[in-house]
């Protein structure tokens, strides 16, 4: 387990995951799409019917219409719009991490163009499922010069809120006191999530029981892609783009939804 790394006294800290750069599923999932009668289609069955139902309809448009995603797409409308998230809410001298699948089948070349369009002096990763470049970790070398520190798991500190049991199994007193704990940073829901199959896409455990981080304490997480930055429980929260209007998350925006988290569920125990 990795330790802590060097807090920056003069920014705030930012998290975000999923920005799947360069992949034409998820453009088109989001409503990047390049034709401009379909793009307007699909936004008003997003909006009328929500993000499952849009889903499925533009899935069997691909199918019905005999075409791809990768044909229908505006791969760079939606790394422009990630870019422009992250560089409208985070200032050159914050702290960033990103929590997993950055890019998909990309090259190189492709992913650090990408990245350093990014206004962020420190850019921190954690590997997710679809960074492919980073599976191997003598290719750290090749992005040194973007990410000061790359992991697959991650534990930072952060002042959160004290819960009213020493067991931390109990919600937050009704004077909330903040004090430095322990937050886990991964890709990936926690373990037994994915065994209760809660919060997880049906064959996480399958492929991912190895990589998901076993910890029962506070953890920030992305991959799933909901909609809302609900945790799989109370104790964590999810950071992904897709949660977050295509924005990164700030620490204080973090530690109050977790409180406010908390606050709900001591409230129906």
């Amino acid at each position: 387990m990795a330790s802590d790394v060097a807090r920056y006294d003069w920014g705030m800290r930012y998290f975000t995951s999923d920005t799947h750069f360069g992949h034409p599923l998820v453009s088109v999932l989001r409503g990047y799409l390049n034709n401009g009668r379909l793009r307007a289609e699909y936004a008003q069955i997003r909006a009328e019917q929500g993000d499952e139902k849009a889903h499925e309809w533009i899935k069997s448009y691909v199918k019905e219409n005999q075409t791809s995603f990768k044909a229908i797409s505006d791969v760079e409308a939606h790394e422009n719009a990630a870019i422009e998230g992250i560089n409208a809410t985070v200032g050159r001298d914050d702290e960033l991490w990103l929590l997993g699948d950055i890019s998909f089948r990309c090259t190189v070349a492709h992913t650090l163009d990408c990245l350093r369009r990014i206004n962020c002096r420190h850019l921190h990763m954690i590997i997710g499922n679809h960074d492919r470049n980073f599976r191997l970790r003598f290719n750290d070398a090749l992005y040194e010069d973007v990410f000061e520190t790359i992991d697959d798991y991650r534990e930072i500190g952060m002042e959160l809120p004290v819960l009213g049991d020493a067991d931390g199994s109990a919600a937050v007193q009704n004077t909330v006191q903040n004090t430095v704990q322990n937050v886990g940073l991964s890709h990936f829901p926690r373990l037994a999530a994915m065994i209760d199959g809660h919060g997880v896409w049906p064959d996480d455990l399958a492929k991912f029981a190895d990589d998901a981080p076993t910890t029962e304490s506070w953890l920030i997480y992305g991959h799933t892609h909901q909609p809302t930055p609900d945790g799989t429980d109370s104790l964590c929260v999810n950071i992904g783009m897709d949660a977050w209007d295509m924005k990164p998350v700030s620490e204080t925006q973090i530690v109050e939804w977790l409180t406010a988290a908390n606050r709900k569920a001591a409230q129906t125990n």
